[in-house]
Formats: C-alpha cells, sequence, structure tokens
C-alpha cells in the first residue's frame, strides 16, 4: 500500500481516457481516494458509470495552471497520463503540441512538488527508442523521431531530474496496449483489426510481418499501481518499460489469433515497403524489480473486444471519437 495507507489521495491526469478509465477502476477497488483531472474531449465513457465516495472528478484544461494547481492539492500522489498522441499530434501546429505535452504536462509536475505530493508518475512512450532493431531495454539510447516522441524524452528528463528525498518520480514507458475499454480507442492497431474483422469481415493487410511490442489496456493500468506500491528505492528516479514478454507480435500473428476466434475469417495480405524494424521492448526490469506479472493474455483480450463489439456496445466503431489520432492505426505511436 502507498504510503499514507487506504487514505491516500491519487490524482489522475487523463483518468477518462483509455488507459485512465481501468486505472482509476484499480485504484478505487484498492481502496484509494481518487481525484480525476480531464478535459473530456473524446467523452465521457471512461469515468461515466462509476459511483464512488472515493471518486472526484475535475474537469479541467491542463494548459490552465490555476485548475491544474488546485487538482494536485492534499495529493499523496500524482500520475501524468494526459497528452496529445500519435498521428492527431503530427498534424497539430508544434507550438500546441508543446504546449500540452511539455510545457502544461512541466506545470503538473512544478505543481506536484510545490504542493508537497511525495510520488509522480509520468506515462510516457516506447516511441522514444525510435526504429532500432533488436531488443530495446531502459538502458538503449533513445532514438526519437518524431516531435512527439522527442518531447516525451524531454518530458521525462524532466521529471526524473526533479528527483529529491521528498519527491519520488517514476517514468512509465508504455508500449502498445489492446483490448476494451470503456474509454474505447479503435487506433489502436490490435483493436482495429477486431473492429475490421467484425464490421468489414475480412481483413487486408499490409506490412504483416513487422513484429512489435504489446501489453493488455489492463496490464498497463496495473503497472501503475505496481509503481505506486513499490518501495521507493526500487522506483525512485528510475525508468520502466511497460510490456508483455509474451506479446511480442506482428499483424500476422495476431490475424492469426483473430481465426482461432472467428476460423473463417478471411484474411489477404498485401506486400508494402516496412515502415517499422523489427523490435522487441524487454520487460525484465519490470518483472524482477517489482515483481510485476501480466495476467491478460492477448487471445483473452481480445475476445473479450470482440464479445462487447458483438453486443452492439459501439454503434459506430468508425465514430472519430474512438480515436485519438488520425490516418492509419498502424503506427507505433
Amino acid at each position: 500500500m502507498l504510503y499514507g495507507g487506504s487514505n491516500a489521495l491519487i490524482v489522475v491526469f487523463g483518468g477518462g481516457g483509455y488507459i485512465g478509465a481501468h486505472l482509476v477502476r484499480q485504484l478505487l477497488e484498492a481502496g484509494y481516494r481518487v481525484r480525476v483531472f480531464d478535459s473530456f474531449i473524446f467523452g465521457s465513457d471512461g469515468i461515466r458509470n462509476l459511483d464512488s465516495s472515493n471518486l472526484q472528478v475535475v474537469i479541467g484544461d491542463i494548459c490552465d495552471t490555476r485548475t491544474v494547481s488546485k487538482a494536485v492539492m492534499g495529493a499523496d500522489a500524482v500520475i501524468l497520463l494526459s497528452a496529445l498522441v500519435g498521428h492527431r499530434s503530427r498534424e497539430s501546429k508544434e507550438t500546441t503540441l508543446r504546449e500540452v505535452n511539455f510545457l502544461a504536462s512541466s506545470v503538473v509536475l512544478d505543481a506536484a512538488i510545490e504542493h508537497g505530493v511525495y510520488r509522480f508518475i509520468f506515462a510516457s512512450s516506447d516511441s522514444v527508442y525510435g526504429v532500432q532493431k533488436g531488443v530495446l531495454y531502459e538502458t538503449s539510447h533513445p532514438e526519437p523521431v518524431s516531435f512527439y516522441s522527442r518531447l516525451k524524452l524531454r518530458m521525462e528528463e524532466r521529471v526524473l531530474n526533479s528527483r529529491r528525498s521528498y519527491f519520488i518520480p517514476t517514468v512509465l514507458r508504455i508500449c502498445n496496449c489492446h483490448g476494451y475499454s470503456p474509454r474505447m480507442r479503435f487506433d489502436l492497431v490490435a483493436n482495429t483489426l477486431v473492429r475490421d474483422a467484425i464490421v468489414q469481415k475480412q481483413l487486408v493487410l499490409t506490412g504483416p510481418d513487422e513484429e512489435r511490442a504489446f501489453i493488455s489496456v489492463k496490464d498497463a493500468a496495473r503497472s501503475f499501481i505496481s509503481c505506486l506500491e513499490a518501495h521507493e528505492r526500487l522506483v525512485s528516479g528510475e525508468i520502466f518499460n511497460v510490456a508483455n514478454s509474451e506479446q511480442q507480435l506482428s499483424v500476422r500473428k495476431i490475424s492469426g489469433l483473430l481465426q482461432q476466434i472467428k476460423p473463417d475469417l478471411n484474411v489477404q495480405f498485401r506486400r508494402s515497403a516496412a515502415v517499422l524494424d523489427d523490435y522487441s521492448v524487454s520487460s525484465s526490469k519490470l518483472e524482477k524489480s517489482l515483481n510485476f506479472k501480466c495476467e491478460i493474455s492477448f487471445l483473452d483480450s481480445l475476445k473479450e473486444l470482440w464479445q462487447v463489439m458483438e453486443e452492439g456496445v459501439f454503434a459506430d466503431a468508425y465514430n472519430p471519437c474512438y480515436y485519438n489520432t488520425s490516418g492509419s492505426s498502424n503506427t507505433k505511436e
């Protein structure tokens, strides 16, 4: 249990998002008090059905310094998930992206320090590694190729440099997530494949053999709690890759899992120039240092999403409200 016990207050910036929706539920189930800070630009489905005396919701803009400052008051820990992501970030003006993903994020960090918050966890991305080959560890040299990933790396540096005896910062580099969430995203590659398989009754895939690192969105959320509850010596000033060591897969292999769910699924492959080099993200540090173990298999995650879609939960799975990005979902970010 985090310092402060079950009465500890956790402020989650972006708590209404894809990962945040699961993280908030897990925190409440663990007995924590939770304050969600979110602008809900994609809607409030992520936490709409939550009813708990331990939950407080603040609707605000992360760029509003006064609102951010008030939101962190009294907190024992702050988790920063909020960010512009993926293709949409590349289409935004760089000034807007910098304001949200670096300047506003820095304000959250500074406010946490000023108000005596003890722990701070920053959600970064495995995109900071760029398109390197081989197995990537936390000690691998980052080679970000997009403005989005460069800002993530800069923010990582700010977070880690804030380490003090009274302030415990941690960085989590999240890889490609998959699976159902109350705040659904269909711009993530595995989720896109499930949607297209159900709606279009077939899959036409390009670049099928590029492998990348995956993890269930539920397990990704659990990694934040593992960091919160770990001894400070294990997480203070540390970076952890968040991936499932058994889920280094290509699109071809994911389509094979979908054919286990629906054996008559028509899958076609088209040749194309490789978009990404094959890469593998090691999660051994997270597993060994924090004794973290993933609980959700790729197949079970796909089955759950498949069932939810067949139940008609999403009337229009191509609606922009289910996208944090625009354009192809076949992206590392």
